[in-house]
Protein backbone atom coordinates (compact mmCIF):
# COMPACT_ATOMS: atom_id res chain seq x y z
CA UNK A 1 0.00 0.00 0.00
CA UNK A 2 3.07 2.42 0.31
CA UNK A 3 3.64 2.03 -3.46
CA UNK A 4 0.27 3.62 -4.07
CA UNK A 5 1.26 7.28 -2.56
CA UNK A 6 4.42 7.11 -4.11
CA UNK A 7 2.92 6.68 -7.56
CA UNK A 8 0.11 9.59 -7.00
CA UNK A 9 3.02 11.31 -5.83
CA UNK A 10 5.02 10.81 -8.78
CA UNK A 11 2.23 11.56 -11.49
CA UNK A 12 1.78 14.79 -10.14
CA UNK A 13 5.26 15.96 -10.67
CA UNK A 14 4.68 14.67 -14.21
CA UNK A 15 2.27 16.97 -15.20
CA UNK A 16 3.87 20.40 -15.53
CA UNK A 17 6.51 18.64 -17.70
CA UNK A 18 3.29 18.13 -19.95
CA UNK A 19 1.80 21.24 -19.42
CA UNK A 20 5.16 23.29 -20.84
CA UNK A 21 5.72 20.87 -23.54
CA UNK A 22 2.02 21.43 -25.03
CA UNK A 23 2.69 24.92 -24.54
CA UNK A 24 6.00 25.09 -26.66
CA UNK A 25 3.97 23.68 -29.79
CA UNK A 26 3.28 26.00 -32.61
CA UNK A 27 -0.16 26.36 -34.26
CA UNK A 28 0.26 24.64 -37.36
CA UNK A 29 -1.67 27.28 -40.30
CA UNK A 30 -3.31 26.16 -43.54
CA UNK A 31 -1.36 27.67 -46.47
CA UNK A 32 -4.70 30.08 -47.53
CA UNK A 33 -5.77 31.06 -43.86
CA UNK A 34 -2.14 31.71 -43.23
CA UNK A 35 -1.83 34.50 -46.37
CA UNK A 36 -5.04 35.64 -45.37
CA UNK A 37 -4.27 36.35 -41.36
CA UNK A 38 -1.02 37.55 -41.98
CA UNK A 39 -0.92 39.81 -45.49
CA UNK A 40 -0.24 43.23 -44.83
CA UNK A 41 -0.20 43.04 -41.22
CA UNK A 42 2.49 45.15 -38.92
CA UNK A 43 5.76 43.96 -37.60
CA UNK A 44 3.91 43.72 -33.86
CA UNK A 45 0.73 41.66 -35.01
CA UNK A 46 3.16 38.94 -36.64
CA UNK A 47 5.57 38.45 -33.45
CA UNK A 48 2.79 38.57 -31.17
CA UNK A 49 0.65 36.05 -33.19
CA UNK A 50 3.50 34.14 -34.25
CA UNK A 51 6.13 34.24 -31.61
CA UNK A 52 9.92 35.37 -32.34
CA UNK A 53 10.59 34.10 -35.71
CA UNK A 54 13.51 31.29 -35.97
CA UNK A 55 16.04 33.43 -37.91
CA UNK A 56 15.90 36.97 -39.27
CA UNK A 57 17.60 38.02 -42.54
CA UNK A 58 17.87 41.73 -43.53
CA UNK A 59 18.92 42.83 -46.57
CA UNK A 60 19.43 46.85 -47.52
CA UNK A 61 18.20 48.14 -51.17
CA UNK A 62 17.66 51.65 -52.24
CA UNK A 63 14.33 52.13 -50.17
CA UNK A 64 16.49 50.62 -46.65
CA UNK A 65 16.17 47.53 -45.27
CA UNK A 66 14.16 44.69 -45.80
CA UNK A 67 14.37 42.43 -42.94
CA UNK A 68 13.06 38.62 -43.50
CA UNK A 69 11.53 36.81 -41.01
CA UNK A 70 11.88 33.04 -41.16
CA UNK A 71 9.79 30.58 -39.64
CA UNK A 72 10.06 26.74 -39.45
CA UNK A 73 7.72 23.91 -39.73
CA UNK A 74 4.09 26.34 -39.73
CA UNK A 75 2.05 25.91 -42.54
CA UNK A 76 1.03 23.11 -44.48
CA UNK A 77 0.58 22.91 -47.83
CA UNK A 78 -3.31 22.83 -49.19
CA UNK A 79 -4.84 19.86 -48.83
CA UNK A 80 -2.29 18.12 -47.38
CA UNK A 81 -0.90 17.66 -44.22
CA UNK A 82 2.26 17.88 -45.59
CA UNK A 83 4.08 21.01 -44.14
CA UNK A 84 6.24 23.69 -45.74
CA UNK A 85 10.17 23.16 -44.19
CA UNK A 86 10.20 27.37 -44.03
CA UNK A 87 8.14 30.37 -44.12
CA UNK A 88 9.64 33.56 -44.95
CA UNK A 89 7.98 36.70 -44.03
CA UNK A 90 9.22 40.10 -45.69
CA UNK A 91 9.11 43.12 -43.57
CA UNK A 92 9.50 46.62 -45.09
CA UNK A 93 9.12 49.92 -43.38
CA UNK A 94 7.70 47.48 -39.88
CA UNK A 95 4.65 46.02 -42.34
CA UNK A 96 4.46 42.90 -44.20
CA UNK A 97 5.75 43.40 -48.01
CA UNK A 98 6.09 39.72 -48.76
CA UNK A 99 4.53 35.98 -47.57
CA UNK A 100 6.30 33.12 -48.93
CA UNK A 101 6.65 29.03 -48.37
CA UNK A 102 9.27 26.62 -49.24
CA UNK A 103 10.81 23.30 -48.50
CA UNK A 104 14.76 24.47 -49.55
CA UNK A 105 16.90 26.42 -46.99
CA UNK A 106 16.41 30.24 -47.83
CA UNK A 107 19.49 32.21 -49.42
CA UNK A 108 21.66 34.14 -46.96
Amino acid sequence: MKFLPILALSFLFMLPGISSAQADQKKVYEELAFLKEFAGKDADFIKSTLGEPDSIEKKENTSGTIEFWIYRDLVTQVNSDKRYRFTQIGIVNDAVETLGHTNRIPNK
